[in-house]
């Protein structure tokens, strides 16, 4: 049996342990949207995991959510709308499985940001290919006007676990965007590679919202 078959189930049953520890996580309050004023707003919907949600800042305007929405409507000259669809511990299984409550339509750009939590439990291959094709294909048969994909992102959760541990998963991560990669390509959706980092911050979410946005501002000018 492959050694990660075998560790998977135990990497998630730590990951949901932490994860429950609510003192030790951070997440913002209140609405998961960020409103930037301005004519003729773009809207931006961001679906994914722990980064998604914003992990380690108190408001989402110091999430990834915040600094889009505010590049984007520097950049653009109109206002913007960005809304958060996340879940600490969202996987790609468990974000297929939800996505038909989520109202997918309308938006000029919809980004998608997983990874961590499967990279983290050692999800199989073929698992994170079938998940991830079936959300890609979802998101591009909504009406909205352009789907993104990003690279895994780190989380400070891998501070307080092994080197051995990290190992793994930092081997995983790898394979897991390797997968997307050839996803996307396939499919012929962009992938944003985020720049790797040991902890999530308000710099860290600048950072990768700049990157995103750069990603965006194209497809506004069509």
């Amino acid at each position: 049996m492959c050694r990660d078959a075998v560790l998977g189930p135990i990497f998630w049953a730590a990951f949901r342990a932490r994860t429950r520890e609510e003192r030790e996580w951070i997440y913002p309050k209140g609405p998961p949207v960020v409103c930037v004023r301005g004519r003729d707003p773009v809207r931006i919907l961001i679906i994914g995991d722990g980064a998604a949600a914003g992990c380690g800042v108190l408001i989402h305007d110091l999430g990834i959510a915040g600094f889009l929405a505010r590049d984007v409507a520097q950049y653009s000259g109109r206002g913007a709308i960005v809304i958060v669809s996340a879940q600490p511990a969202a996987s790609a299984r468990s974000t297929l499985g939800c996505l038909a409550s989520v109202d997918l339509d309308g938006y000029d750009a919809i980004v998608l940001m997983l990874a961590t939590t499967d990279a983290f439990c050692l999800t199989g291959r073929r698992s994170w290919q079938r998940s991830m094709t079936g959300l890609v294909e979802a998101l591009m048969s909504a009406r909205c006007a352009s789907v993104f994909v990003t690279s895994t992102a780190s989380m400070h959760l891998t501070r307080s676990i092994s080197p051995f541990a990290r190992m793994l998963t930092g081997r995983h991560a790898r394979m897991l965007d390797g997968e997307t990669e050839r996803i996307c390509s396939r499919l012929g959706v962009p992938m944003i590679t985020l720049t790797a980092v040991n902890d999530l911050t308000s710099r860290t979410y600048a950072t990768w919202g700049h990157r995103i946005g750069t990603h965006i501002y194209p497809a506004l000018r069509r």
